[in-house]
């Protein structure tokens, strides 16, 4: 792993904001790697920010009713 010298974490108390944290960071490196770039480089328009996060809080969505129905049959088959 390489080091960087203005980079900081603030290590919490709380486990779960810990393994976020750790997965943010994570996921940043395979990125930077899979793109062979770093988010502060990519040049796009506003718009193009915008659409992009768009089109992303929309696969959240998918992912999130996904889940639901996943819910609802387990509970259903539990008879709750």
């Amino acid at each position: 792993m390489m080091r960087v010298a203005n980079f900081v974490f603030h290590k919490s108390d709380d486990k779960t904001i810990n393994r976020l944290l750790n997965k943010f960071s994570n996921r940043a490196v395979e990125s930077n790697n899979k793109h062979n770039d770093k988010i502060h480089e990519v040049q796009k328009s506003t718009k193009q920010w915008v659409i992009e996060a768009l089109e992303e809080a929309m696969d959240m969505c998918v992912y999130l009713q996904r889940l639901l129905e996943k819910i609802e049959k387990e509970e259903k088959n539990n008879g709750k």
